[in-house]
């Protein structure tokens, strides 16, 4: 499994290389390693997408408002992004540490704003304004709330804290 990984970051940044190349830029290690933390976080994104779907579903299912089952959803895939992004994502350094349940609660308050917040107001708009069927929403709101969860959560959430400051 770490040879097939290995083996697609190289096909990955050899890509990226090129398209740099094709604007006479050259790729940096540090803009890559922000690739690599997105693309893990885009992975862990599709698999708490299908959390959070699966839950929305069941609750519909279930005959809950949509808005009961879009908070019933929320409750449970943040908690499974924290611990996945928490283990694999935004992993500490060594020049640094971070109280995990401070983390956790970061992570739910910045997935209150995308997740929560604003998800409600897209659902409200595609389901009562574009007339989109209950289920299509939180497949077209991935695309909009995929980027602003990773800036919040790697430049706040997971924020770690240098031992030095």
């Amino acid at each position: 499994m770490d040879t097939i990984k290995k083996l697609t970051e190289r096909i990955a940044k050899s890509i990226l290389q090129k398209i740099f190349g094709l604007f006479g830029k050259e790729l940096s290690e540090a803009f890559w390693n922000v690739c690599v933390q997105f693309i893990g976080f885009a992975v862990v994104g599709v698999v708490n997408f299908l959390v959070n779907y699966v839950t929305y579903a069941f609750f519909l299912w279930l005959h809950c408002n949509y808005h009961v089952a879009n908070i019933a959803a929320f409750i449970v895939s943040v908690f499974n992004s924290f611990y996945w992004n928490n283990k694999y994502v935004f992993k500490e350094g060594e020049n640094g540490q971070r109280s995990w349940w401070k983390t956790l609660l970061k992570t739910y308050a910045s997935y209150a704003f995308s997740g929560l917040f604003l998800t409600e107001i897209l659902l409200y708009v595609e389901i009562h304004i574009f007339g989109l069927p209950e289920l299509a929403g939180p497949a077209i709101n991935l695309f909009i709330t995929t980027p602003i969860n990773f800036v919040m959560n790697k430049f706040w959430a997971f924020r770690v804290e240098n031992k030095d400051e």
